[in-house]
């Protein structure tokens, strides 16, 4: 009789994940609790149904049955059963988990049933003798429930060897496990009959990415000039789900999704430094080692290096050897920290000193006993070497100005020239046209905007649609204002073309040009094959690149034996 009083249970459904939940898991453990409760007789007080881990020691959703349990006690339904489909729905954390729950339980007057049978009540082994003890109250099937708790705990133990084992072992190969990166598309092939997964570029995605390398890898814009300048052409983040949480703060399912962002700088940040869109992959799974992917990443590696600016340095060794650095210097950063320039004189730091130490000629001035200041060129380095800024000058000024293009790399020059200017027009053509798209899309989301705020009168909701129509507004601005810098770089060709042929006709204006001294040494460069020493600049003896000679009249010049002829007499 005082068995039969007993009726009120509980029924408690879990599963480890989302995808066991859209298999329809919580449902049939739900259907055969509910079949054990009709079948004794048992009022269902509540069910619970959550996704969590078997396999935690600390389980929230556990606390919260037994919080549960605590304020019924008292009332007048105190709960009786503890209803579970299987002894590994219960747990997964071994056999001492198990027997720490089914006491927590059992002190609060809870016994514990699982639908298979596996677990029966307690019976006491002396009640014939009439007597009882602590140690004498055991169930029967004590040494099964723990063997059942434990077999859980081993099976867990291998599925997920099984599959984490297997997902290394893709990973290490060069293969893709997991959500596919921004920018690309999971695709399945198969390889000697086996499926394996790659990345290859998505189509709607990818030319977002290649643009921010690209743009990156000129050195010419700033990270917020890359940013307004992809966001000009559509760039929002991905579309996500939105989950539901259920009371163990767990996501339970899919209520909405979330509305992509622009990109911003620290966004651009973290995504360049990402190897895999140069196809390397590096994470937890090779040790933190780079190795190449079986698939293509979405630019070269030398671009990705150029974006990166040292931060972030992936170097190509032999047999596929790969190697990455972190934080290296940026080359240009140290240029300028190391040399600066005297505005003052004109090739400061171009020329190398004569007197074979190879250091690049200093620069100052020095003041004579009457306070004038004399300006010079000079070397100090266990050697004393000084020519007068006048005739140093001078010296370089006659040797430029008798350089010039051969005539084979005019012809070329102009040429390829010619159409790097066309490729070039019709990219920004194709750029500024992706641009007005995304201004008409954008301009269409505003209007739906526009008609939703007139129709509606909640004070809520007519906030958030002034925000986006707010928002809108600004992107429009923004994208129109790179699709106007856009054209405005159609006309910046030309120039170029122009400027181009003014250097190929007078190229000593553009090396004797020191408003920017960086420009002035990368022409520098392009005219020598290495830095002259300016003995070799009065002696019309340094190498030339391939693409530049010395003129017949200088050639000519320097032909005759000291000097010109002159009065001076002759030996």
């Amino acid at each position: 009789m005082e068995r039969a009083e007993k009726h009120n249970c509980i029924i408690d459904c879990r599963v480890s994940s989302t995808k066991q939940v859209s298999g329809g898991g919580l449902g049939s453990q739900q259907a055969a609790c509910e079949v054990v409760a009709k079948q004794r007789g048992w009022r269902v007080l509540r069910i619970f149904s959550k996704v969590y881990s078997g396999r935690k020691e600390e389980r929230e959703d556990f606390e919260e049955i037994i919080k549960y349990i605590t304020q019924c006690k008292d009332g007048d339904a105190p709960v009786h059963y503890f209803l579970v489909k299987s002894i590994d729905r219960f747990t997964r954390d071994g056999a001492v988990s198990y027997s720490e729950m089914q006491s927590r339980l059992a002190h609060l007057g809870v016994e514990l049933i699982d639908a298979y049978g596996i677990v029966q009540p307690e019976k006491n082994t002396l009640e014939h003798l009439g007597f009882e003890y602590s140690w004498s109250k055991q169930s029967p099937t004590a040494s099964a429930q723990l063997m059942e708790a434990q077999r859980a705990k081993d099976e867990v133990s291998g599925i997920l060897t099984r599959m984490i084992g297997a997902s290394i072992e893709r990973i290490q190969e060069g293969y893709k496990v997991r959500q596919a990166n921004d920018g690309f598309l999971n695709e399945v092939i198969f390889v000697d009959g086996k499926k394996k997964v790659i990345q290859v570029p998505d189509p709607s995605r990818s030319h977002y990415l290649k643009e921010m390398f690209n743009l990156r890898a000129t050195g010419r814009y700033s990270d917020k000039e890359i940013v307004d300048k992809v966001n000009a052409l559509g760039y929002r983040s991905r579309v996500r789900k939105k989950w539901s949480k259920d009371s163990s703060g767990g996501r339970s399912k899919v209520v909405g999704t979330t509305e992509g962002a622009c990109l911003t700088v620290k966004g651009l940040q973290r995504t360049i430094q990402k190897p895999i869109y140069a196809g390397v992959i590096c994470e937890k799974w090779t040790h933190h080692k780079p190795l190449k992917a079986k698939y293509d990443g979405l630019v070269s590696i030398e671009t990705f290096n150029l974006a990166n600016r040292g931060k972030v340095v992936i170097l190509e060794g032999a047999g596929d050897k790969l190697e990455l650095l972190y934080n290296q210097k940026d080359p240009s950063k140290t240029l300028a920290k190391r040399l600066k320039f005297n505005p003052d004189f004109t090739y400061d730091k171009m020329v190398l000193c004569p007197m074979g130490c190879g250091k690049p000629t200093l620069s100052s001035y020095s003041t004579g006993k009457l306070g004038i200041k004399y300006p010079a060129y000079h070397c100090n380095r266990s050697h004393y070497w000084r020519v007068s800024k006048e005739d140093f000058e001078k010296q370089i000024n006659h040797f430029l100005q008798n350089i010039e293009f051969t005539p084979e790399f005019n012809k070329s020059f102009e040429f390829v020239l010619l159409r790097k200017y066309r490729q070039r027009e019709k990219e920004l053509a194709k750029t500024s046209s992706v641009i007005h798209h995304n201004i008409s899309d954008l301009k269409s989301e505003q209007a739906e905007a526009l008609e939703n705020f007139e129709k509606t009168s909640s004070p809520v909701v007519r906030k958030k649609l002034e925000e986006k129509i707010e928002r809108l507004e600004a992107e429009i601005k923004a994208a129109r204002q790179q699709r106007l810098h856009t054209e405005i770089q159609e006309n910046d060709i030309r120039s170029f073309v122009r400027h181009v042929q003014r250097l190929m006709e007078h190229p000593a204006e553009t090396l004797g040009d020191n408003g920017n001294p960086y420009k002035q040494r990368a022409f520098f460069e392009l005219v020598f094959e290495g830095t002259p020493t300016y003995q070799e600049i009065t002696n019309g003896t340094p190498k030339l690149s391939l693409v530049f000679r010395l003129s017949k009249e200088f050639m000519a010049t320097k032909s005759q034996c000291v000097t010109l002829r002159g009065i001076e007499p002759r030996f």
